[in-house]
């Protein structure tokens, strides 16, 4: 499943960047995210519980950020396990100032579901795969 899209941050560049990179924003942008914990530079172990759907239930994820471009661009990169199944995401984030104090997000990736959630459906998956990206931007702009 494709996931992309654009948020629009009112702050500049460098302030963008660096939300996407501390991991206290990270946990307050994701939605569900219990705790988050660096376990080595640019990579986190997090506990996720989400409550929508087919997808509902805790997971354990690790979360890697790789290829940093500063302040340009990066790729994340995501793995979340549950009894229920897994979740995997890939994605490129780049940042364009359109000025000195508006910041556009743009994100664009590929996501995988495997197990007993993939029983359910590529259309309800895709959707909410792609109402928990845009809320994680969405809460992310509203950090910085």
């Amino acid at each position: 499943m494709e996931v992309q899209g654009e948020v629009k941050v009112k702050a500049g560049k460098e302030a963008v960047w660096k939300a996407l990179n501390d991991p206290d924003v990270l946990k307050k942008a994701t939605p569900g995210c219990n705790s988050i914990t660096e376990t080595e530079p640019d990579t986190y172990k997090a506990d996720i519980t989400i409550g929508i759907a087919a997808v509902r239930g805790s997971y354990e994820a690790e979360i890697k950020i790789l290829d940093k471009d500063e302040p340009e661009n990066y790729r994340l990169v995501m793995k979340a396990n549950s009894p229920a199944g897994f979740i995997e995401g890939d994605a490129r984030v780049e940042l364009q100032s359109e000025s000195d104090s508006v910041t556009i997000i743009k994100y664009d990736g590929t996501a995988q579901v495997g197990g007993l959630i993939a029983g359910v459906g590529q259309r309800i998956l895709s959707g909410i795969g792609k109402m928990i990206v845009k809320d994680f931007f969405k809460k992310l702009a509203k950090e910085v």
